[in-house]
């Protein structure tokens, strides 16, 4: 909660941006900015903060990260592949150390091991590349994820006791100002 005379802005709790509003927000204040003004231009430095970030991400880290993630993550598949092929190595040596035919089982195991991480495999190879698609994301639907974004952000679970003293960063917003809850 606020301090006396202290009003909280909801946007200096964003992720990732929360510091940086927060010094604005300081900023704006010595310079004389009234509260909602300084929370508008916030959420707007914000939301265009927050649309560059998604934008670049979805056109440059995504698709550079789905083809330089392919070697090595089939790597791992290959290695995972060795690690669960070794009981049935071990199961298969054993019982031809006492001059008998491993069981059927051992067979089926190790075939179905193998086409399980042959198949992932297949899967990450085809799969991952794909991630070169977001760049041909709109700007609309990014800010439709933004603004899903914003009301994820909003939301905020509340243990089975709190229930009462639970707040959205927006509900604590309005009641600085002393405006009506919203929920009624």
């Amino acid at each position: 909660m606020a301090a006396s005379g202290e009003v909280l802005n909801p946007v200096s709790d964003v992720p990732v941006f929360g510091d940086l509003i927060g010094l604005v927000d300081t900023a704006a204040t010595q310079i004389g900015f009234s509260l909602p003004f300084r929370a508008f231009g916030e959420l707007i430095i914000v939301g265009v903060l927050a649309f560059v970030l998604l934008r670049l991400v979805t056109a440059r880290l995504l698709p550079w990260a789905g083809n330089a993630l392919v070697r090595p993550v089939t790597m791992l598949t290959q290695a995972l592949l060795v690690l669960l092929l070794l009981p049935d190595l071990g199961v298969a040596r054993l019982t031809r150390h006492f001059g008998r035919k491993p069981p059927e089982a051992v067979y089926g195991y190790g075939a179905a091991v193998l086409a399980v991480v042959e198949s992932a495999e297949e899967l990450i190879r085809r799969g991952l590349p794909k991630l070169g698609l977001t760049r041909a994301l709109r700007p609309w639907a990014l800010i439709v994820l933004l603004v899903a974004g914003f009301l994820l952000w909003n939301q905020q679970d509340c243990a089975a006791g709190a229930a009462p003293t639970c707040a959205s960063p927006v509900e604590v917003w309005l009641a600085s100002f002393g405006a009506p809850d919203p929920k009624g």
